[in-house]
C-alpha cells in the first residue's frame, strides 16, 4: 500500500516538474523574444535617424547669349570668361574675378570693366555700369560675364569698378574686405551694383579631382560696387578728366579730398561651450590674432568675457 502511495506521489511530482519547467521555458523565451523586438526597434530608429548624402543631379548649362540682352543707344558689352580648372584650391579660383593674391590668377574683370567705361567717356558720355550677368558653369569650373556699360542716366560719372568674395565663407567674410577695398578709391563714392550669391554644385574636391558623385555645394558670394567721382563737370570738365585720369590709374592718384576708412571694430562676449578656435571660425580669422588682439597669453577665456575680434 505504502509502495502504491510513493509511486502516485513520484508520478505527481514529476508531472509537476514538468509542467514548471515548460512554464518557466515559455516564460524565458517571452522574455528574449521582448528584448530582440527593442534591440530591432531601437536599430530601426538609429537607422533612420542617419542623414544619406544625397547626389545632386547637374542641371544643363544654358549660357546666356549677349544678342538677347537689351542695349540703350549707346550702350555697349564687355564680356569674357575664365576657367580655374587646374589651379590650386580651386574654389577659390573660381570667384577670383579680378586677381587673387597668391598668384595673380583671375579673370581680370576690373580693368576690363574700367577700359570699356572709359571708351564712353571718351565719346563725350559720363560712365556708367547698368548691368552685370555672371554664369558658373560647376563642371568646367567655368566663369562667364557680361557687363553693359554706356551713358550714365542718373547724373552720376561712374570711374571705376572692383568687387571682393568669398567661396564658402559667406557674408562675413565678404564684408570684412569692403573697408579695405573702398580705401582704394577714397575720392570716390561707391554704389552696390550686384551682390552675387550661388550655391555652386560641387564636382571636385579642393585639390582640383573630379569626384564620383556630387553631394554637395560651395557658396560662391561677391559683392560688386561702382564708383563714381562727384568731381566730374563740377570741378573737372568730363574731357579733361579723361585725358588726366586714364582708366588704369590708381584709385589713390585721382583728384580731390581723400575720406579715410575706419574698419569698425568688432567684439564678442563669450558664452557657455565657446572656444577660440570656435570663435575664430566664426569670424573667420585665427586663435593667433584673436590671441593677440585681446594680449592673451594662453587660450583659456571665461563666460562673460568680451573679446575683440581681429
Amino acid at each position: 500500500m505504502v509502495s502504491i502511495v510513493v509511486k502516485i506521489f513520484l508520478s505527481s511530482f514529476k508531472i509537476i516538474t514538468t509542467i514548471g519547467l515548460i512554464s518557466l521555458f515559455s516564460n524565458s523565451l517571452c522574455a528574449q523574444t521582448d528584448i530582440e523586438i527593442d534591440l530591432d526597434d531601437s536599430l530601426m530608429v538609429d537607422t533612420v535617424s542617419i542623414p544619406n548624402k544625397v547626389s545632386i543631379s547637374l542641371a544643363p548649362f544654358v549660357l546666356i547669349h549677349p544678342d538677347t540682352i537689351q542695349l540703350g543707344e549707346h550702350d555697349q558689352l564687355v564680356c569674357d570668361s575664365y576657367c580655374a580648372s587646374g589651379m590650386p584650391a580651386i574654389y577659390d579660383a573660381l570667384h577670383s574675378f579680378n586677381a587673387r593674391r597668391m598668384d595673380k590668377f583671375g579673370g581680370y574683370i576690373n580693368s576690363k570693366i574700367n577700359k570699356g567705361l572709359e571708351d564712353i567717356r571718351k565719346k563725350g558720355f559720363k560712365s556708367d555700369v547698368k548691368k552685370l550677368y555672371i554664369q558658373i558653369d560647376p563642371l568646367t569650373l567655368t566663369v562667364h560675364w557680361i557687363a553693359v556699360v554706356g551713358p550714365s542716366t542718373d547724373g552720376n560719372c561712374y570711374v571705376r569698378f572692383d568687387s571682393r568674395g568669398s567661396a564658402g565663407g559667406g557674408v562675413p567674410a565678404v564684408e570684412k574686405q569692403l573697408n579695405t577695398m573702398h580705401s582704394l578709391y577714397p575720392t570716390l563714392t561707391a554704389t552696390k551694383l550686384l551682390e552675387f550669391n550661388e550655391n555652386v554644385v560641387k564636382c571636385y574636391d579642393w585639390n582640383g579631382t573630379q569626384l564620383n558623385s556630387y553631394c554637395s555645394s560651395v557658396n560662391i558670394r561677391q559683392h560688386f560696387y561702382k564708383y563714381y567721382d562727384a568731381q566730374v563737370d563740377a570741378v573737372i570738365s568730363l574731357e579733361e578728366y579723361t585725358k588726366r585720369y586714364p582708366y588704369n590709374a590708381e584709385g589713390a592718384s585721382l583728384p580731390g579730398v581723400k575720406k579715410v576708412f575706419v574698419t569698425p571694430q568688432r567684439r564678442y562676449k563669450v558664452k557657455s561651450g565657446d572656444s577660440l578656435l570656435r570663435i575664430a571660425h566664426k569670424y573667420h580669422t585665427t586663435v593667433a590674432k584673436i590671441k593677440k588682439a585681446n594680449g592673451l597669453r594662453s587660450d583659456m577665456i571665461r563666460i562673460g568675457q568680451v573679446l575683440r575680434i581681429p
